[in-house]
């Protein structure tokens, strides 16, 4: 019996290199943060060819995440099943980097369709920080609940209000790839970012600021801040058409519209 011949490539087999193709890459390293994410403060986790999933357990649904592995054009995917299953009496999120079907017949909503955003291995951008803005790493329990505070009246994120500290963002972060970053207005903390590096790509994430601090220098500086601390690899990150000025002003190009559903259970 003839051995069958492996597919053609696509760039999404079950067992295509990561480092086919940068969103590859971006793929991978945004599954493996929300796992990171999740398992800080107990939460859930699993995985299949088709999907990485996770739930931190809070009432957030940025926090709680449904990754597509490979890309689905049947709105009965059996993989949609299973973020279903997963997230039965909870929140979640399910992040497509391809168009996906009309997934309105489950229930879900469409969030929207944010832009993936790519900058090269250049080094740091040019320091334009102005002089009454600071930015530090986040380095203690206390730094995660105060990045918690940022998120919930910056972002904003009233679903984690009244949450105890630490219950989003667990102290395990310290010691994890995911670094939280802290930016200071004229010393008062006005802004919070995060980033994770894996897979080949600096992956800038889960970013608030201060209404009172915006358009003041201080998201631009974080966004520096994080390029710098792995200025060896690309940086990538999925972005609000809000943001998406700021970042093709610091040199990053336009690659992408990912989709967004909410899984509503």
């Amino acid at each position: 019996m003839t051995e069958l011949a492996r597919p053609l490539e696509t760039g999404w087999l079950p067992d295509t290199p990561i480092g086919d193709s940068l969103l590859r890459r971006f793929v991978a390293n945004q599954a493996d943060l929300q796992d990171h994410l999740a398992s800080a403060v107990g939460g859930r986790s699993d995985r299949t060819p088709g999907v990485a999933l996770s739930d931190s357990g809070v009432p957030a649904a940025y926090l709680n995440q449904a990754v597509l592995l490979r890309p689905i054009s049947d709105a009965d995917d059996a993989v949609l099943d299973h973020v279903a299953s997963f997230y039965a009496g909870s929140a979640g999120l399910l992040l497509s980097p391809w168009p996906t079907p009309d997934l309105t017949g489950r229930g879900w909503q469409l969030v929207g369709h944010p832009m993936f955003v790519v900058r090269g291995p250049v080094g740091a951008p040019a320091d334009a920080r102005p002089g009454d803005v600071n930015v530090r790493r986040a380095e203690s329990a206390d730094d995660l609940a105060l990045v918690e505070r940022i998120v919930i009246d910056g972002y904003p994120a009233p679903e984690l209000d009244g949450l105890p500290a630490n219950r989003a963002l667990g102290p395990a972060l310290l010691g994890s790839a995911v670094r939280h970053w802290i930016g200071y207005l004229d010393g008062t903390p006005t802004a919070t970012a995060a980033s994770h590096a894996a897979h080949g790509v600096v992956n800038l994430c889960l970013a608030a600021t201060l209404p009172a601090a915006r358009r003041r220098g201080v998201w631009r500086t974080l966004v520096a801040a994080r390029c710098a601390d792995a200025p060896d690899l690309p940086a990538v990150a999925f972005t609000s058409d809000y943001s998406r000025p700021g970042f093709l002003r610091m040199g990053f190009l336009p690659i992408t519209r990912f989709t967004l559903w909410a899984v509503v259970a």
